[in-house]
């Protein structure tokens, strides 16, 4: 799905319907790379923000639109130009894009070597097809709290979720929730 909240950049995340019964997968293949590797240099984490902007306007310019940017796997690993356009769920379409271009050479390493390692485990893997910069997938940065979810400092300031820098994704950010919600409860 389209996530990108500012003008000229583009940004994915992934989404499955309820009965996750669609044609396509919801798969994501994230490249963990510390941003100080990336610059080759301590970086504040204003720096950090900055550096992800540029390339979340960086795939927008290269569609010069909401499209997303995608290649198959096999282009992706070979470094082959894509020529073809594919079916697709993603509502606002796609755009053939050499999307090891687009990104670090760093992250292309790394994307690199986990597709190829799903391609050794999982049937098939290959076929697929890679789109998008999912660049929100959790916070950069990690809000101080106490155990109860409680902003350390604030008496009701509870941050919860991936924006907290404590969960990564659906599941452990409904966790993340419920445990403060117990602990709200317990203490009122």
């Amino acid at each position: 799905m389209p996530a990108t909240a500012y003008e000229n950049t583009n940004i994915v995340n992934g989404m499955s319907l309820h009965k996750r019964s669609g044609e396509f997968a919801n798969a994501a293949c994230v490249a963990g790379v510390h941003p100080d590797e990336l610059a080759g240099r301590t970086i504040s984490p204003l720096e950090a923000l900055e550096w992800l902007e540029a390339l979340e306007q960086n795939f927008y310019n290269y569609t010069d639109s909401f499209q997303a940017p995608f290649c198959s796997i096999q282009d992706f690993i070979k470094r082959r130009e894509p020529k073809t356009t594919v079916q697709t769920s993603y509502p606002l379409g796609l755009t053939p894009a050499p999307l090891w271009q687009l990104l670090p050479a760093g992250i292309v390493n790394a994307i690199t070597h986990g597709l190829k390692d799903f391609n050794n485990k999982i049937k098939g893997f290959d076929k697929g097809n890679i789109m998008g910069l999912e660049s929100k997938s959790s916070s950069p940065i990690q809000v101080v709290r106490e155990k109860t979810g409680l902003c350390t400092g604030f008496d009701n300031l509870y941050m919860l979720g991936e924006g907290s820098g404590y969960a990564g994704g659906i599941i452990s950010s409904a966790a993340d929730g419920i445990k403060a919600a117990m602990n709200i409860i317990q203490t009122n």
